[in-house]
Parts: structure tokens; C-alpha cells; sequence
């Protein structure tokens, strides 16, 4: 396995979006999480201590105008190199691709940050208009019906699976022009 060194920057910005870190105390968070997905924090114990077990938690804002589009989390890393992460977007805001952009930041973190193998993403088809496609149907690895409810309904759980030889191969390959055009996946953006 490459070092974290050789292999990728963790990069926070793309062209359109930047993920900016939040904490469990962020108003700004809490009010998108209420807004936009607060299905995706199972709660048995209080909300305080569910958010402050989260390994990383991100606003996702529009570059230039600082709009909150929705939240990004990395959560429940284990020590067989696994983590887990929701990205859940207001689909009135999220528009036109950018929570691929969203995903491919989120996921690019995760693997530059922490000792991974495997990354498990999860998020409900009501953020689906927000990703274009990142969500690949080859890639899921399974759908929990009617597993959560909030705005009034049930919605469905997707699950699916990023190793961190297929991000490897797709940073290489696939993801051009989603980085400033000055900016590479694995080294620092130029001062």
C-alpha cells in the first residue's frame, strides 16, 4: 500500500464547491442537518455525543457566494481500514452535478487522511439530482427499502463501496477538470 505521503492531498475545494469542517457545536451545521439529512445520524444516544463520534464532519458550501448546499461525513472508521460517510444535499440547491464533486472531495479526503482500504458511502435518492455521476448502479453494493423517514416519508438507503485501488486508478484516469485547472490530486495547491 502507497504511503499517504506519495498518494494524495487532501484537498477541500474543487472548481464549484468547498467542504469547510464543522463540530457537533456548529449552529450553521446543525440547522443543514435539520434542512437537509438529519435521517443519516441514527441516534440511540443523545444528538451531542452521535456528532462528536464523527472521524470528520463538512459543511458543503458554494465556492464564491459561501451557499450551504448540504453536509458531508466520515464516521465509524474501524481498524480493519474502513469508514463510512454520508453526503446529503438540499436538491433545490445542489444542482447540476455538484455533489459529484461533493463525493469525489469527500472521498479523496478520506484516503489522503486516514489508513483506509474501503470507504462505504451512503445517502437516500432525495440527494440523487445533486450527484450526476458519481453514484455508479455497478458500484452499489446494496439498497435498504423504506429505511429512513424524514420529510414526511419513508426513503430508501444506498450503500456503495469505494476501495482505495479503485480511487487510485480513478484519480489517475477519471477525474479531470474537477480540481482549479492549477491544482493536482496528489500534491498541495500552489501558493
Amino acid at each position: 500500500m502507497q504511503t499517504r505521503a506519495e498518494a494524495l492531498f487532501p484537498h477541500r475545494a474543487s472548481r464549484r464547491i468547498e467542504l469547510v469542517p464543522a463540530s457537533a457545536t456548529d449552529g450553521t451545521f446543525r440547522r443543514t442537518l435539520l434542512d437537509t439529512g438529519f435521517e443519516s445520524v441514527r441516534t440511540s444516544v443523545p444528538m451531542e455525543e452521535t456528532l462528536r463520534r464523527f472521524d470528520a464532519l463538512f459543511l458543503i458550501l458554494r465556492r464564491g457566494t459561501n451557499e450551504v448546499l448540504g453536509f458531508s461525513t466520515l464516521q465509524a472508521r474501524s481498524p480493519a481500514g474502513h469508514i463510512r460517510s454520508g453526503i446529503y444535499l438540499d436538491p433545490a440547491k445542489a444542482r447540476f452535478g455538484v455533489g459529484s464533486e461533493a463525493t469525489h472531495l469527500t472521498i479523496n479526503y478520506a484516503f489522503a487522511t486516514f489508513d483506509l482500504e474501503k470507504m462505504i458511502l451512503q445517502t437516500t435518492e432525495a440527494s440523487f439530482g445533486g450527484f450526476g455521476t458519481a453514484l455508479d448502479p455497478e458500484e452499489q453494493e446494496g439498497i435498504l427499502r423504506e429505511h429512513l423517514y424524514f420529510r414526511g416519508r419513508h426513503w430508501d438507503l444506498h450503500s456503495y463501496k469505494v476501495t482505495r485501488d479503485d480511487w487510485d486508478a480513478c484519480v489517475d484516469r477519471f477525474l479531470d477538470g474537477v480540481l482549479p485547472d492549477t491544482v493536482e490530486w496528489r500534491e498541495p495547491p500552489p501558493h
